[in-house]
């Protein structure tokens, strides 16, 4: 009995449960309640929570700080804005221009991550901070390609077996499958090969490497696996808003993304999510303090820091196992 109690609660976790049923209690407000505003603001949430999630297999997984992932948020979107704009002399449907920028993406992860993961912790760090702003300067300047500073307008929407996701609403619907989808595969991931031997490397190199994990080698698979969600993350991007500029992938915006990864829990998929939502939506509240908002990051990192080092899922996390530690010693023995 108790090892059937076991598997159920593995097979039936009540965390799922619980996350998928805020989703859709979320999912109705946002289709009866919020207006198109509001539900655009989600939406950049949602869009910004892949790039996060491949964030989270660098450094959560690996532990490894990186902040690459904005730039090949950029390229992906970059990608399918000249395949859906016309300014290559021909157009692609955008599910294709999606497969397509994300697997080019990922190659120029393979290329960069080959290069800068020869590089040791922190200088690697340095090197991907030198990388975002290199292609910043690209995308804001060099106007064959990236369409300088005026960016790319007129990109098509991206619709899917004839249904066009001409509204923000039809969008949220479609960016929360992704990042489920998203989600799941971070969740797989760990419970993988590659996930155990991510989590040896962050833990201890050496002992890795004596156990025969190629840590050269997961660094890189991890990199690009990181890399391509940022392209998928940055494609539909450009099919949502239907333009793109340079302004959209600076190094803020990396730094506002390892926020909603450190917030939220490097180590949590629920808690990136939530994470995601509220750096998304705090902007919106503070619109009054725009000059203060790094600031007010700042202080919310370094409290974060002192009291809650793992972010909200990792302090969710331990008041659970706290309250289920102080059940069983409540119970008394047969």
């Amino acid at each position: 009995m108790g090892k059937t109690r076991m598997n159920l609660e593995k097979r039936f976790d009540p965390k799922v449960w619980v996350m998928f049923g805020a989703l859709i209690l979320f999912s109705l407000i946002v289709t009866f309640r919020m207006n198109n505003y509001t539900v655009l603001v989600v939406n950049m949430a949602l869009i910004n929570m892949i790039t996060a999630y491949g964030l989270s297999i660098m450094l959560g997984m690996c532990g490894q700080l990186v902040f690459s992932g904005v730039a090949f948020m950029g390229i992906g979107a970059y990608l399918t804005a000249n395949l859906c704009s016309g300014r290559l002399g021909f157009t692609l449907p955008g599910t294709v221009s999606i497969v397509v920028s994300v697997f080019l993406t990922a190659l120029i992860a393979l290329a960069t991550g080959a290069l800068f993961l020869r590089l040791k912790n922190s200088f690697c760090t340095f090197a991907t901070l030198g990388f975002v702003q290199v292609l910043y300067t690209l995308f804001l300047n060099y106007e064959p390609a990236f369409g300088g500073p005026k960016g790319i307008p007129e990109i098509r929407t991206l619709s899917v077996g004839g249904f066009i996701f001409d509204s923000y609403k039809k969008w949220y619907f479609l960016l929360l499958i992704c990042v489920l989808i998203i989600a799941g595969l971070v969740e797989r991931i760990r419970r993988t090969s590659l996930g155990r031997s991510l989590a040896s490397i962050r833990d201890n190199e050496i002992a890795a490497q004596t156990l025969g994990v190629d840590i050269y080698r997961t660094r890189v698979i991890a990199f690009v696996i990181a890399g391509a969600f940022a392209g998928l993350s940055g494609s539909l991007l450009a099919q949502h808003n239907r333009f793109i500029s340079g302004d959209q992938f600076s190094f803020a915006k990396s730094t506002t993304i390892v926020i909603m990864s450190m917030l939220g829990g490097i180590n949590s998929t629920p808690g990136i999510f939530v994470g995601a939502l509220i750096v998304t939506f705090l902007p919106e509240v503070l619109r009054g303090l725009d000059k203060y908002l790094m600031f007010i990051y700042g202080i919310a990192v370094i409290i974060m820091m002192i009291f809650m080092p793992m972010g909200i899922g990792g302090a969710v996390s331990d008041f659970l196992k706290n309250m289920r530690r102080k059940r069983k010693l409540k119970q008394p023995e047969i």
